[in-house]
């Protein structure tokens, strides 16, 4: 299963069975969990419990059942919190898709009082949590999510869509697959006159940048990505390219 299969199997999951995980599978998230903290600088932990892998902690949105396995995306807050929150969304997708890639079903989480669980991850001072995945074998398939068609999620800078070109329409429909609450995908991206350079402007939160990501993971022979938190305001390029060399191991 390549990384487009990938997107294209993967829905959100939040009941899960009481099938195991094996050796196997639990080795490779691991590797893979190891290979986007050495990538990203992050502290990202695989969490397993047979009673509540979430430790207790409420989560932001949705009814979760019999978690007993999930991925705490945990980093330093220290520099720039917006930061963390764009490296959380490209490596947690990243690792999502490996979950699928080894079958299994996943759903992003936000959990609240991270602070105060029963002890299934580690918060370091100076460490947030903006998100987790809940991992295993849903009880039934997830379903495909709503998803706005590519003229509301791109454009072409003094120009037409229809004349993108196709790394930069691909990073589209990886869009339109990515996971979003309420199917709401709340960023838009513009190819710039120069045809290489995107403006992505992310209207809210994690769930934006989960979006930024999954553009920037199939897109990546464009040479930056400019981050926008309005239309006056430019943020500091961020290649994928650099960030992509260790675990982005893409099949198109």
């Amino acid at each position: 299963m390549n990384i487009v299969e990938a997107m294209e199997r993967r829905h959100a999951v939040r009941d899960f069975s009481d099938r195991p995980i094996d050796d196997d599978t639990l080795r490779a998230l691991n590797e893979a969990v190891d290979a986007a903290n050495a990538d990203g600088g992050l502290d990202v932990q695989l969490v397993q419990d047979d009673t509540d892998a979430f430790g207790g902690c409420p989560t932001h949105y949705g009814r979760f059942k019999n978690v007993r396995c999930c991925i705490a995306l945990i980093g330093s807050d220290d520099e720039d919190p917006a930061q963390l929150d764009r490296k959380v969304g490209y490596y947690g997708e990243r690792l999502a898709l490996t979950a699928t890639q080894l079958g299994m079903d996943s759903s992003w989480v936000v959990l609240h009082e991270t602070h105060d669980h029963d002890g299934r991850w580690r918060l370091g001072e100076g460490e947030r949590m903006p998100a987790a995945l809940a991992l295993g074998y849903g009880n039934r398939p997830g379903r495909a999510h709503r998803s706005k068609p590519l003229e509301e999620l791109g454009a072409v800078e003094n120009g037409d869509l229809s004349g993108a070109p196709d790394w930069f329409l691909s990073g589209l429909r990886a869009v339109a697959l990515a996971p979003s609450a309420l199917g709401k995908q709340p960023v838009r991206f513009t190819l710039l006159e120069d045809s290489k350079t995107v403006l992505a402007q992310p209207l809210e939160g994690v769930q934006a940048d989960i979006c930024w990501a999954s553009h920037g993971i199939i897109s990546r022979s464009a040479p930056a990505i400019l981050i926008s938190s309005s239309a006056d305001s430019t943020g500091p390029a961020w290649p994928f390219s650099r960030i992509s060399r260790t675990i982005v191991q893409i099949q198109l």
